[in-house]
């Protein structure tokens, strides 16, 4: 019975964010099935965010129904404080796609969950490893090496005139306190596995540096007819507007201009090309080929050594990273546990090669411990893991 009335909840906020005419059919379906329930308490007073709603109804759609709707339940029972649900693009689809698999699923559902338990991983959970954090290293131009998780908040060092400080909310800042001197000193930031780290530019500019990152840049820009940094790794950049000095990325083969733009740039050796995804202004891409293309907003570019492939992008997958997720819509395992390795800060190996190829979809919150993210991507079935210290291995779901 309870599994009856919570599958009812579920629906219900579903029936709630559908309007317009091409949802009519589909919420009328929706409210008669309600109608049948004793329990009309709406699931909105019972889920904590947006995200944790956002999660559960991708699993439905994506994963394995039964196991998903148990998740669900679990969290309904877990959680019990307000949720208001925003008209968002992408909860709109998420949430139709998943009304369709309850109108689907049904009753039918019910009799076959009651026969199935959730699968139960306890080993993971025996060693388990904490989610990345801001950590990250300060390289001087006198070559000090200053680790910023250990650090103090405030000043950090001065260098030219310029004032080096570290906020409290895991921040690297450049302040110009006085004439700079005519002497071109550089910084380097670098992220270790595991980590994360901001840093606000002399110039006012703002760049995230994920896991695994290494960036380059001057103290000062003042004495440069460009604003140039150089990546390894993966950063989102928020260039401050100056059209007098543009902008210049350079990673992997290939440079950035910009004059003030938002975008991403994806530029792991591991990887299998660049990836420069543009969310505002315009960019343009040059290889060292002299190959060259501009990006407008919402296209994504992936360079490689046969030229640069212009797409269309999905935005919220690439800056996933930024806002604290792991997003993959139908993406391989191989490169999902990429990014879970350099995040964890493990090694990944696979007891037969093909099942990096295994297509995922999925919404996953970076700060979960690796116990509950291996769990949900092994509740899929089609794929096992076993964790020993900070090695995982990968094997075919049989």
């Amino acid at each position: 019975m309870d599994q009856l009335k919570n599958s009812f909840k579920i629906a219900q906020i579903i029936a709630r964010n559908l309007t317009g005419d091409e949802d009519a059919a589909l919420k009328k379906e929706l409210e008669n099935w309600i109608g049948q329930s004793a329990d009309r308490k709406s699931l909105v007073e019972q889920i904590t965010d947006q995200k944790s709603l956002r999660t559960e109804l991708s699993e439905l759609e994506q994963m394995d129904t039964e196991s998903a709707l148990l998740n669900v339940k679990k969290r309904i029972q877990e959680d019990g404080t307000t949720l208001a649900v925003k008209n968002t693009p992408y909860l709109w689809y998420r949430i139709a796609a998943a009304a369709a698999i309850l109108c689907i699923v049904g009753f039918s559902f019910l009799y076959y969950s009651a026969r199935h338990a959730p699968v139960q991983i306890s080993d993971f959970t025996k060693q388990d490893i904490e989610p990345g954090g801001n950590k990250a290293y300060l390289i001087l131009a006198s070559g000090k090496r200053l680790s910023l998780n250990d650090a103090v908040n405030g000043q950090l060092a001065k260098e030219a005139g310029v004032e080096i400080t570290k906020t409290a909310d895991g921040q690297l800042v450049y302040k110009i306190q006085e004439a700079v001197s005519t002497t071109l000193l550089s910084n380097t930031i670098e992220t270790p596995k595991g980590g994360q780290y901001q840093v606000l530019l002399p110039d006012g500019s703002h760049v995230w540096l994920n896991s695994a990152s290494k960036l380059i840049y001057p103290v000062s820009f003042s004495k440069k007819s460009v604003r140039e940094v150089q990546l390894s790794g993966e950063a989102y950049f928020e260039i401050t507007k100056d059209k007098a000095h543009p902008f210049i990325v350079k990673s992997l083969g290939q440079e950035v201009e910009v004059l003030g733009t938002h975008f991403n740039i994806n530029s792991y050796q591991d990887e299998p090309g660049v990836k420069t995804t543009l969310l505002e202004g315009s960019v343009k891409i040059q290889q060292r080929s002299g190959r060259m293309v501009v990006l407008k907003p919402g296209q994504q570019a992936l360079g490689s050594s046969e030229g640069i492939n212009v797409t269309t992008a999905d935005v919220e997958t690439s800056v996933a990273w930024k806002n604290g997720d792991f997003v993959f819509k139908q993406e391989s395992l191989g490169s999902l546990m990429r990014q879970i390795s350099r995040w964890y800060n493990v090694e990944v190996s696979y007891a037969d090669e093909s099942s990096k190829a295994v297509v995922l979809s999925g919404y996953i919150s970076r700060s979960r411990k690796i116990s509950s993210v291996l769990e949900r991507i092994q509740s899929t079935g089609k794929v096992k893991f076993r964790l020993e210290g900070r090695n995982i291995l990968i094997l075919p779901q049989t």
